[in-house]
This record gives structure tokens, sequence and C-alpha cells, in this order.
């Protein structure tokens, strides 16, 4: 018994052996804790300075806009220049914004302007960050572990959200929201050692190109996201995802902790916990799996949870009730966006990785639209009310979905090797429209 719990442990946490992927996983768990403190304390801020459903969204949507706008252009920039500089860089440019917050709001000259020119500059930061951290990942482990390590990526975002929302509402009680940045401030102090502690071979992080420019390679990741249908399905599927599903967590989980329940200022630190436990079940569950045979069937079925979990906390009352749920819309979507990653590493070239994962970034960026229209239907209809609309919609569009495209998503395949970007990155899907996608039965490696 003692023998196989061990081995499971071992399977579970199977990435962590490699060095490099540590110190990326550990700068990545400190950057996410960040993030969800950032979350909460932005969000406390704003509602300090102006009491507003619309500011908090407009907020939200400036944070996110420059995804939108620079997404795909930081995929060409991953991929044609050194990641490790690239990470470095928008690490600290995250850390000034931080301490920047922390000085204005301990000195109390504090005012709204900052909190939209902070928003935009990590934002922008945060362009460039997601899609070159991403393409680190398959960089730092072997491609039978590229699965676990996606899912132990998710895991520590997924604590995160459990430690970094519930740190920020802890510390919101002794502490002004500046004490909260200037702690985050020092986080990614952190943060910035262990990427300049990761080694690699000399030019090994960095794609060389003289004979091309930006704008070629974007042209040369389009003509292949085109050729490659399963890339533009999934992350078609996934606009379902960010378009109407993430505001929930942003626009609703603090209105619904402030005006809804009466929990105060801390409670939205709980109930972003409350998200975090289900996402952190979720992603040790999918690292724990040896293979998942059929993603994108696993995508559809997430979705449409998902979306019920949306509707009942729109009907639920009760607190317990309420965080029960969060935690059941939180596994959904990390165990999604697991599924959804792995299969965008997969079913593309190692070359090609950055420009595949910033058009991922690039639905992310379309967060903002979201968070604008959750601001409205609040403003409009309710906290409750608008929660319901946005559940139901995502069941709605999912279902249409299956419809149009079920079979196709469905027939999506795991490689055989958890996920591994070795199977099927060998060369574009030569696929009609309408047969299901299919193995590569030549199987190999990069």
């Amino acid at each position: 018994m003692r023998s196989r719990l061990r081995g499971s442990t071992s399977q579970t946490f199977r990435a962590l052996r490699h060095r490099n992927y540590r110190l990326l996983w550990f700068g990545q768990t400190g950057h996410s804790a960040t993030l969800w403190m950032d979350q909460v304390a932005r969000a406390v801020l704003i509602l300090q300075l102006t009491d507003s459903a619309v500011m908090l969204s407009l907020v939200i949507a400036t944070r996110l806009a420059p995804i939108l706008f620079f997404g795909l252009i930081a995929g060409a920039v991953a991929d044609r220049y050194d990641k490790k500089r690239i990470l470095m860089s928008t690490q600290m440019v995250s850390t000034a914004c931080h301490a920047f917050l922390a000085i204005v709001c301990l000195t109390g000259v504090v005012e709204t302007w900052h909190v939209f020119a902070t928003a935009l500059a990590a934002g922008t930061a945060m362009a460039f960050n997601q899609p070159v951290r991403q393409s680190l990942i398959p960089m730092t482990v072997p491609k039978e572990d590229l699965l676990n390590a996606v899912a132990l990526n998710s895991t520590g975002l997924s604590f995160m959200r459990i430690g970094g929302g519930a740190m920020a509402g802890v510390l919101l009680i002794p502490f002004s929201v500046g004490g909260v940045y200037a702690i985050t401030a020092g986080i990614y102090v952190f943060v910035i050692l262990t990427t300049w502690m990761m080694q690699f071979s000399e030019g090994s992080s960095r794609k060389k190109q003289a004979d091309t420019g930006i704008f070629s390679d974007l042209k040369e990741g389009f003509a292949y996201i085109a050729a490659t249908p399963t890339l533009g399905i999934v992350t078609a599927l996934a606009l379902i995802l960010f378009v109407f599903g993430f505001p929930y967590q942003q626009v609703f989980v603090p209105l619904l902790a402030t005006r809804t329940l009466d929990m105060g200022e801390s409670g939205v630190g709980f109930l972003a916990g409350a998200t975090g436990v289900g996402a952190f079940a979720g992603s040790l569950f999918i690292a724990s799996r040896s293979n998942i045979a059929r993603p994108g069937l696993q995508l559809m079925i997430n979705m449409l949870i998902f979306g019920g979990a949306l509707v009942a906390i729109s009907l639920q009352a009760t607190l317990i009730g309420t965080a029960i749920l969060l935690a059941v819309a939180g596994s959904m979507t990390v165990t999604y966006m697991a599924f959804t990653n792995g299969i965008l590493l997969e079913y593309s070239k190692p070359e090609m990785h950055g420009r595949v994962m910033s058009l991922l970034s690039l639905d992310r960026g379309l967060i903002p639209v979201g968070a604008i229209l959750s601001g409205t239907l609040v403003q409009a209809m309710g906290v409750r009310p608008g929660l319901f609309v946005l559940g139901a919609t995502i069941m709605g569009l999912t279902a249409i979905v299956a419809l149009l495209w079920g079979r196709r998503i469905a027939e999506i395949r795991s490689g055989g090797v958890v996920m591994g970007h070795g199977r099927h990155a060998i060369e574009p899907e030569p696929q009609p429209a309408g047969p299901p996608l299919e193995a590569n039965p030549a199987g190999g490696g990069r």
C-alpha cells in the first residue's frame, strides 16, 4: 500500500525532477500569487475609490486589453528572441507597477487614474509574459512529462487562487491595500530571481531569424493554424469560456462578497479562495493521470458543467452553498485550460509554440468584453440575475458548438504520450473539414 502511494505521488509530481522546470514552476507560482492578490486588492481599491461596478469592470478591461492588442505579436516575439530575457523584463515591469501602487496608497495620494495606469502597464507585461512562459514548458521537460508539467503548472496557479486570494483577504484585515501591494512587490523579487537562475544552452531559448521580420512570422503562424484544424477549433471553443465564463471570478465574486452576501472586503479573498480549492483539486487530478484519451470530449463536458454551476450560484442564497458551487466552477475552468494547453502544444510544432499559445492569449484578451458585459448586466439587472444570464449563455453556446462541430471535437485524442507534443506535431493536419481528427499513425518525437 505504501509503495503504491509513493508511486502515485512520484507519478503526480514527476515533472519537478527537472531543475529548469522546478525553477519555472516556483517562479510561476509566485507570479500567480501576485496576480490573485492583485485581483483582490485592485477590486477593493477601485470600489473604495468609486463604489461602481462599471468602474470595476473597466479596470479589469484595462488590465486585459493589452493581451488582445499585443497577444499575437508577443507570440512571434517569444518564437524569435531570448525567452528568459523577455520573461525577466516583464517581471520587472510588474514589480515596478506594484511598488508604485504601494507607495501612492501608503502615502494617501492614490487616485483612480493610478489604478487604471498601472493596470494598463501590468497588462502589457502580462501579454508578453504568458506566451513566453507557456512556450518555455516544453523546453524544460521531456515530451513524456509534458501533460504532467502543464497540469502541475495549473496546480500552482490553482493553489495560489486559494493562497493568493485568501492571503490578500486576510492581509486586508490588519493592513491597507498599500500594504498588500508592498508584499506583492517583494514576491516579484523572488520571481525574478528564479527566472535568472534558469540555465539553457546558448541560443536554445531563442529562435534566430535574420531573413524574416515579425510580421512574416505572424503570417507564417496564421498559415500554420489554418492548415491545422484542431488548433483553430480548440481556440475558438475557448472563446466561450474567456468571454462569458471568466468574468464570474473577476466581476461577480467581488460583488457577491460585498453586495449580496455582505461579507465585507475580506470576503472577496474568501470566495476567491473557494474557487481555488476546486481548481487545486482539479489540477491535481489531471497531474495524477497518465493519459486522457479524449480531451476534446472532456472540453465540452467541462463547459456544460461550468455553465450549470454559474446558474446554480445565481440561485443560491447561502454562503456555504455559494462556496461549494464556486469550487465546482473553479475545478471546471482549470481542468478545461489544462486540456486546452495540452492539445495546443501537442498539435503544434516546437518552433510554432509561441505563436500558437499567443492565439490562446488573444482569446484571453477578449475577457474585457465579457467584463464590460458583466458590469452592464449588473447595473441593469443586479448581481444574481446577471450571473444567471452568463451561465445560461455558456450552456447554450456550448450546445450549439456540440451540434455543429461536436463530432470533430470529440475525436480529438491524446497522442498516447500524456498529451505530449511529439506525436501530432510533425506537420499540419492535411484533413478535410468533415471527417473526425485521427491520431498520426507515424508517431515519432519532435
